[in-house]
């Protein structure tokens, strides 16, 4: 007699937060599965307006709910990291969790049938269809009185309205409890996320205007500075919304009448106050690349060109002093920078062009014990 083939569920989400709509989602897959594997997306990521819980948070909300839900089958939580500029990379460390998971299990891989569910909403859900190994399940959209329940309407409820009890049925009221739990918790990070996004409103508010008088989409241009000397970077710490404290890269916005390039060595001297001659620093341009993943600025479209300089290995790294709106410059070895600490996508801008800034996800794994 054939042996029955166990099968592993697996849900990807970035749950921020968790809602009814989610454990909607977990139940209709927990019914074709022995096991199930919820994977949050999004992690070791800082906290911003569409992100704004830790990966521990989101863990500890799903935690909460599937202690009053019984799925039925085993489910375990585990974190998945985002590579923007690389989907080989992503659909890498997807496996490497389900291979970890299983192995936890005591599974033999070629022994499980692995079924991959969610909902194919928009070019976000893409990622549905990489794994041709896997089965996949077009799960529905949980809907509350005819309207697809949303996290970014739960965020936005939240932070910059007021939750209701109406609300309640819509998000699920545990959802609501821990939200506010939260909240009375973190009142500075909340104040600080309700401001970001009041400015988030507005800046694309005067995007539409701007699109709405030309006619067409308008994209954002600016650029960035990626300064590496002696197995360090220059980074600046943000003194200005959006991502104010979080560390970046020295860049900005173009001038009329700048090349790219220009206007990098500009802002660079600006916000770092550089100490070397600028012509020296821009004989040592080792590489340039744009930057324009669809989601790498909450702002809106939002495209970057990055410059590489590799400045001369030295005893003494090059002076530096804070300007213009950064809070304060520095270098850092390239060893202790980590992307939690980074603005938008400025880690992946530095991975790209120095490899050895650390972030393995097999190593992370095994650090949560998995």
């Amino acid at each position: 007699m054939r042996e029955k083939r166990q099968k592993l569920a697996v849900v990807v989400g970035r749950f921020q937060p968790f809602h009814a709509g989610h454990l909607d989602l977990l139940r209709h897959a927990a019914q074709e599965a022995d096991h199930l594997l919820i994977l949050v997306g999004g992690a070791w990521r800082p906290r911003s307006w569409r992100n704004p819980f830790t990966y521990e948070e989101r863990r500890s909300f799903i935690e909460a709910h599937l202690e009053t839900a019984d799925l039925g089958v085993g489910a375990a939580i585990l974190p998945l990291l985002d590579t923007l500029y690389s989907d080989r990379a992503w659909t890498a460390n997807l496996r490497l969790a389900v291979r970890r998971r299983l192995r936890a299990l005591g599974l033999e891989p070629e022994k499980v049938e692995i079924r991959l569910f969610g909902h194919e909403k928009d070019s976000s859900s893409r990622y549905l269809r990489w794994f041709p190994e896997w089965s996949w399940r077009d799960a529905p959209p949980h809907l509350h009185q005819g309207e697809v329940v949303s996290a970014t309407d739960l965020r936005e409820a939240a932070f910059l309205g007021a939750l209701t009890p109406a609300d309640a049925g819509r998000f699920g009221a545990l959802s609501l409890a821990l939200l506010r739990d939260w909240t009375r918790r973190h009142q500075a990070e909340a104040g600080r996320l309700r401001a970001e996004g009041a400015y988030l409103r507005e800046y694309r508010a005067k995007i539409r205007a701007a699109e709405a008088a030309f006619g067409w989409p308008i994209a954002i241009n600016t650029v960035d500075a990626v300064v590496v000397q002696s197995g360090h970077a220059l980074l600046v710490r943000r003194g200005v919304a959006p991502g104010e404290g979080l560390w970046a890269l020295p860049g900005g916005h173009l001038s009329p009448g700048e090349t790219a390039l220009d206007a990098c060595l500009r802002e660079l001297y600006e916000e770092c106050r550089l100490d070397a001659p600028r012509g020296a620093v821009a004989a040592r341009l080792k590489g340039r690349r744009v930057f324009d993943h669809p989601e790498r600025s909450e702002r809106g479209w939002v495209r970057t060109e990055a410059f590489f300089f590799e400045l001369e290995d030295r005893p003494r790294l090059e002076k530096i002093k804070a300007g213009d709106d950064a809070a304060e410059a520095f270098w850092i070895p390239l060893a202790e920078i980590t992307p939690e600490r980074m603005f938008e996508d400025h880690f992946d801008i530095l991975q790209a062009f120095a490899p050895e800034a650390p972030l393995a996800y097999g190593p992370l794994l095994m650090a949560h014990g998995v």
